[in-house]
């Protein structure tokens, strides 16, 4: 009997513990929501944005949110210009529409306020449907033209402050572009003297309609560093005065609204670079006469067959704008030179010019030397014996020329207009390693003569006489 409820037991022990783990390896569950199919499309505004005549809001894209249950869809929106080159973000509300104000920022940022040209911005899209508390994001693109509201740019602009007594009736200061449509090219530039006690130079700019007495319409600095307000709302503009500054060069983008300026100086050379060299040696050099000015002669040839080109630099071996010469920022370009799209031109081939450039009216000159002549006592001052010139060395040459110490000079193109002479004051007949322009005679016999004019390996013109 003992035995019998012992079975018992254990059979009793088993169903239990067989009965639980069935629990166990089954537990209750809720079955999982269905997930949500939610299908978010994007389409383009046909018509172009003319934001001087749209209202508050404007529609930027046309979404469409297709979902069975209630939803609510927010987006997120970067705008590019159309060389994605640049880039902003665009508050959109969830009909696809925005503030004017805000599209107006998107488009000068990415372009400029230009009201003549169409612009094309393109939108990356981001939606996100929150369904349910399940959020289910989307990718979309979509463009839109737009035409930006513009400031008014006038022909002219005018410089009013503490150099001029603040009398914004003088028209001493005048910032013009090339003449062109200003929208087309709003820089305006003007080159103004720096005082020469070094103080500081206040200032604001009147628009060409508001001289005499207006400055409603008259540009102001902004609190923005390098940026300016219309409608004379802000302070003076001040360019804080720079020891050994002989001008500053302003210029305003009228489209960007900004400013800024560079300071000249007036070191004792400007430095020659281009194709004759590779692009890579500015040794040529022109020399400061003072005021502005350098002259100089440079050679100019095309060994790569990169073209008759080149600029000029402030600074040796210096890129920097500010350092830069060129087509774009020297206003005339004059004589056997021409403009190039960027760098100048050699337009009557290679060869040794004469050159002039003018920093303070921003012009460049120059004339090919087509004949380096040697004239003097030794010759009666009649005619001129040739010289050739050598390409490796960079001088000219000439042999059995028979010079005296009785005096005689270098001439260009058989004409007194370009001629060197002797630097020395003291002793004029004996100075050969400094010559300048219309200098005294030099007094040196010889009958092999070299001139070396450009500077290459020397701060001065020189000759070797033997």
């Amino acid at each position: 009997m003992k035995q019998l409820f012992s079975m018992l037991g254990v059979a009793l022990l088993m169903a239990s513990c067989t009965e639980d783990y069935k629990d166990w390896v089954n537990p209750q569950t809720n079955a999982p929501e269905d997930s949500k199919t939610v299908n978010v499309t994007v389409g383009s505004v046909a018509e172009t944005i003319n934001l001087a005549t749209a209202g508050d809001t404007v529609q930027v894209f046309i979404p469409s949110v297709q979902v069975a249950d209630e939803a609510v869809t927010t987006y997120e929106v970067v705008a590019t210009n159309d060389d994605s080159s640049a880039e902003c973000s665009l508050e959109v509300d969830a009909q696809g529409k925005t503030l004017a104000s805000e599209l107006q920022n998107a488009v000068v940022t990415l372009y400029n306020a230009n009201p003549n040209v169409e612009r094309v911005i393109k939108l990356a899209i981001v939606s996100y449907t929150v369904v349910n508390g399940q959020s289910i994001k989307s990718n979309n693109t979509a463009d839109v033209k737009v035409k930006p509201v513009g400031p008014v740019i006038e022909s002219a602009y005018y410089l009013t402050g503490s150099i001029n007594g603040w009398d914004n009736n003088n028209q001493d200061y005048k910032l013009t572009n090339d003449g062109s449509n200003p929208y087309d090219n709003p820089i305006f530039t003007v080159r103004v003297a720096a005082p020469v006690d070094g103080a500081d130079v206040e200032f604001k700019f009147t628009p060409e309609s508001g001289l005499g007495g207006d400055w409603s319409g008259c540009l102001a600095a902004s609190e923005t560093e390098g940026k300016f307000n219309y409608n004379n709302v802000g302070g003076n503009f001040i360019i804080t005065g720079v020891a050994g500054a002989k001008f500053y060069d302003i210029t305003l983008d009228m489209l960007n609204q900004t400013w800024s300026y560079s300071v000249l100086s007036f070191d004792p050379f400007v430095f020659f670079i281009g194709a004759t060299d590779g692009w890579a040696s500015p040794d040529q050099k022109l020399a400061s006469q003072g005021e502005g000015v350098y002259t100089g002669y440079v050679y100019v040839a095309d060994p790569n067959g990169w073209g008759l080109e080149f600029k000029f630099q402030k600074r040796a071996g210096d890129w920097a704008d500010d350092s830069q010469l060129n087509s774009n920022n020297l206003t005339a370009i004059t004589g056997d030179f021409e403009k190039g799209s960027d760098n100048i031109k050699a337009s009557a081939g290679e060869g040794v010019y004469y050159v002039t450039l003018d920093l303070s009216a921003n012009t460049l000159n120059a004339i090919k030397v087509t004949k380096m002549g040697i004239i003097g006592d030794f010759n009666g001052w009649s005619g001129d014996v040739e010289m050739t010139w050598n390409a490796t060395d960079y001088c000219f040459e000439a042999t059995g020329a028979g010079v005296t110490a009785n005096g005689w000079k270098f001439r260009v193109n058989a004409d007194w207009a370009i001629n060197l002479g002797s630097n020395d004051s003291a002793e004029p007949s004996a100075k050969i390693n400094d010559l300048v322009a219309n200098g005294k005679n030099i007094g040196v016999a010889g009958s092999t003569i070299k001139l070396y004019p450009t500077r290459k390996t020397s701060e001065t013109i020189y000759c070797t006489v033997e």
